[in-house]
């Protein structure tokens, strides 16, 4: 590293290195303790929420609810209560932050247990589903000694695109990217251009364990994961 390099690096905060994928100090920083500490509160009050009563009279969304319970999430990811209202996460649930995990989309259905280490940014898409058990590490220690001696870590992103299907027990670490999500094609008939969107999804087999990028339209598996098989594009949809 160059002195200005080394400079400039020291002149970040402890938060920006962690979003940088440099090496910071997660346990003596105030800012990053306290974030953390934030976040539990949240978590605990989320995950100890009375169900609600059964009634048909209510959406399905509604099993989720009341708002009351979901502006505890809201508050917990920085977001809108509305958008809240369009997850559906299963108690219990866990993450560090919050704050760094963005839900690009809606419809995310998550079941219990599921871990988010969200140290760096962690990027959910449209429709997609988390089995029980599923682990997102975006955090990490480096393989070097001395600087796991000196008590720091380390950072790096997960992106899961849209339409994706994770099964129980598996395990994304950064850095990851799952896919693209919906694919965009023009099609030419007698004359007539037709735009069209490919519903376009990965499916991760129960127990993988995932590191890297992954294309779309794709079933991968194993420790470590590879591609399983490809998947023939589904029939376009007209817009």
């Amino acid at each position: 590293m160059s002195k200005d390099a080394d400079v400039a690096e020291q002149a970040l905060t402890e938060r920006e290195k962690m979003l940088r994928g440099l090496a910071y100090d997660a346990m003596e920083d105030p800012d990053l303790v306290g974030g953390r500490l934030r976040a539990r509160k949240f978590l605990k009050a989320y995950n100890d929420y009375p169900p609600p009563t059964y009634d048909p009279a209510l959406p399905p969304m509604q099993y989720f609810g009341p708002d009351e319970r979901l502006q505890i999430l809201a508050d917990l990811f920085g977001i809108p209560l509305e958008k809240a209202r369009e997850l559906a996460i299963e108690p219990p649930f866990w993450c560090d932050y919050g704050t760094n995990i963005n839900f690009k989309g809606s419809a995310v259905f998550m079941v219990s247990s599921s871990l988010d280490a969200d140290c760096a940014q962690v990027t959910i898409g449209t429709r997609v589903m988390f089995a029980p058990n599923v682990n997102i590490y975006a955090a990490t220690h480096s393989t070097d000694v001395i600087e796991r001696r000196a008590g720091l870590e380390r950072a790096y992103p997960v992106t899961i695109g849209d339409d994706v299907w994770i099964g129980g027990n598996a395990t994304l670490i950064g850095p990851c990217t799952i896919g693209n999500g919906d694919v965009l094609r023009l099609y030419v008939v007698s004359r007539l251009v037709i735009l069209t969107r490919l519903r376009i999804g990965v499916t991760i087999a129960a127990g993988s364990v995932v590191k890297g990028d992954f294309p779309d339209n794709v079933v991968i598996g194993g420790v470590p994961a590879k591609i399983l098989k490809h998947l023939d594009p589904p029939a376009p949809l007209s817009e």
